[in-house]
């Protein structure tokens, strides 16, 4: 698990890429199709990572080898990282969690208590309702949506631009945004520690809030008084920070300069999505899939081989370092060859000697034996580590 985490890290960063340059190509009018895309790669931020670790069949040869390089080597850091330190990230992980998920529980809870202590405001429309305890106009509530407004504010604005920031909440719901908002929090929850959520996250901000105002603008069909009701809605609430839970008008203040920027260049006209993109920006996800999938194959391969080195390496045979050569006090008429079985211990030294092949003749036999019993040894190594009982076959020529 640790390791799908981590490896979203690296990974979130290809599919940030790709929904990048996607929505690039395509003009800002477009804010429904470009949130869509950035949806998309929202969820390809959680799935890739647990898809790249399943084998779905070979890898596509298209994929260029350099991308495979690179997310191979990537794949193995991480593949270390949560190997050595998977506990404490782990622990790390879910107390971050915990404490995410907390943060959005006062949300709900402090929305609650904004709906259920709010009026409502028939004149208004149906579901909109007015509090005093908020200060930025709110749309709340998955089963029973409910639109929120400063009190304030619905008493001193101007009732063409009320109804404008009205049509934006409802705009908010008609488009499941609630909803859509929910799965965002979740998901950056669950991955607080990726930068790369909250990367997707701004953009889906800021597209979700441009495309309400797009169906906005056609319900009043005055973009430029629209703009203005939006800098003076910022004026009246310029540090207010939006509930987790919950989409607002406003904003940051340079999204919110951004996308007045962005009615007043009449660029806000198109409010439904084209599917083809977001389904593009899927194929394209696929693909980048495919190639994580492929770098963890090789990954895999790699690290085998890697430990059948190590595990060569970590075992070996009984060496001799240091031959003691026999001392023959009498002479030596013909040649002989004398073998004697020596068992060594994990320090290196003799524990005992068995003559395997004799000259016939003892005080060669003995000579050699001593000889064997005197020289120095590397013990037997097995999994790294010496073990006793190892045995060494010590051979000596003796004669003219």
């Amino acid at each position: 698990m640790m390791e799908v985490l981590l490896n979203s890290l690296w990974q979130g960063a290809f599919v940030v890429a790709i929904a990048s340059g996607v929505t690039t190509l395509l003009p800002q009018r477009h804010a429904a199709t470009r949130y869509a895309v950035w949806y998309v790669a929202l969820f390809a931020l959680a799935v890739l990572p647990i898809a790249s670790q399943f084998s779905f069949g070979e890898s596509a040869s298209a994929i260029p080898s350099s991308v495979i390089r690179t997310t191979s080597a990537a794949s193995h850091v991480t593949e270390a990282a949560a190997t050595n330190s998977g506990f404490w990230l782990a622990l790390a992980w879910v107390a971050g969690i915990v404490f995410n998920s907390g943060r959005l529980a006062l949300s709900y809870l402090r929305l609650a208590r904004i709906i259920r202590t709010a009026v409502p405001a028939r004149e208004l429309g149906a579901s909109v309702r007015i509090s005093s305890t908020i200060s930025i106009p709110i749309a709340a509530g998955i089963f029973s949506p409910t639109i929120v407004l400063p009190e304030d504010l619905a008493a001193k604005l101007d009732p063409v631009d009320l109804r404008s920031i009205v049509a934006h909440e409802r705009a908010h719901i008609s488009r499941n945004d609630v909803l859509g908002n929910l799965i965002q929090r979740l998901f950056e929850a669950a991955f607080f520690f990726n930068p790369w959520v909250y990367v997707i996250g701004r953009q889906l901000v800021k597209e979700r809030e441009a495309a309400c105002d797009d169906l906005a603008v056609q319900a009043a069909s005055d973009p430029d008084r629209y703009a203005s009701c939006l800098l003076n809605l910022a004026q009246r609430s310029p540090n207010t920070r939006t509930p987790l839970l919950t989409p607002s008008a406003i904003g940051s203040g340079r999204m919110l300069a951004q996308r007045i920027v962005r009615l007043l260049n009449g660029k806000g006209i198109a409010v439904k999505v084209n599917y083809f993109v977001p389904a593009a920006a899927v194929a394209l996800f696929a693909v980048l899939g495919l190639a994580f999938q492929t770098a963890g194959i090789a990954s895999q391969a790699s690290g085998a081989a890697n430990n059948e080195k190590l595990a060569a390496n970590c075992s070996a045979d009984v060496t001799i370092v240091n031959p003691v050569q026999p001392q023959i006090s009498k002479p030596v008429k013909a040649p002989a060859k004398v073998e004697v079985l020596v068992t060594v211990t994990k320090a290196g030294t003799v524990s005992s000697v068995k003559m395997m092949k004799s000259s016939g003749n003892t005080d060669i036999d003995g000579a050699v034996a001593e000889a064997a019993t005197h020289s120095t040894y590397k013990p037997e190594i097995r999994n790294c580590a010496p073990v006793s009982g190892g045995q060494y076959v010590f051979t000596a020529v003796v004669g003219p």
